[in-house]
């Protein structure tokens, strides 16, 4: 049992059922996510970053996209559901398309990728949520120290951005970590 799993055990019925439904399509749509309780409420998170949650109400059940904008980005998508700026209001039974979950997923995702952060990081995801690359950007260029993921999590090269220009020493790794060629450049 995770902590999501014990806040929706302790649900009423229907918004129980609807909660687990809810939690496992999040599961399959972004395994590599970090699980967690955020604002009171099941959170799934990429790099730290808030991009989903449930939450149970007395006569309601909600999903939380953790962003004010992602409910106005989708909002003929969500033409038909209770909609406030941060959360989608539905009935205790009723479900929510696993489709329009991708869709909230994915202009969740749209606002984070590649913006930096306010300490200047900036990241770049797989679909399913799987970090594909993070760094640091200065006036809208990389700069400074990146990583790129495979697909599969492992580290697969490393380098070193001067605004937007590569630098330093590059190394490229095998999906055991080793290093298979580093390459030097800018001396």
């Amino acid at each position: 049992m995770t902590v999501i799993d014990d806040y929706i055990a302790l649900q009423p019925e229907p918004q129980r059922a609807r909660l687990a439904e809810t939690a496992e399509a999040l599961r399959s749509l972004i395994p590599r996510a970090e699980e967690g309780i955020a604002y009171g409420m099941p959170a799934w998170k990429v790099d730290g970053i808030g991009v989903a949650g449930i939450v149970a109400a007395k006569e309601h059940w909600a999903y939380a996209p953790f962003s004010g904008s992602v409910t106005e980005t989708l909002a003929d998508e969500l033409a038909g559901y209770d909609v406030t700026k941060g959360t989608v209001k539905l009935a205790p039974d009723q479900r929510l398309p696993k489709t329009l979950l991708k869709k909230l997923l994915a202009a969740r995702f749209a606002e984070i990728v590649m913006v930096p952060d306010p300490k200047g990081v900036a990241r770049d995801l797989y679909p399913d949520g799987g970090l594909k690359a993070k760094g640091r950007m200065k006036d809208g260029e990389l700069h400074g120290p990146w990583q790129w993921w495979r697909k599969d999590g492992t580290l697969l090269r490393s380098g070193t951005f001067d605004r937007g220009r590569q630098v330093r020493e590059w190394t490229t790794y095998d999906s055991d970590g080793n290093p298979v060629s580093v390459k030097e450049f800018g001396r």
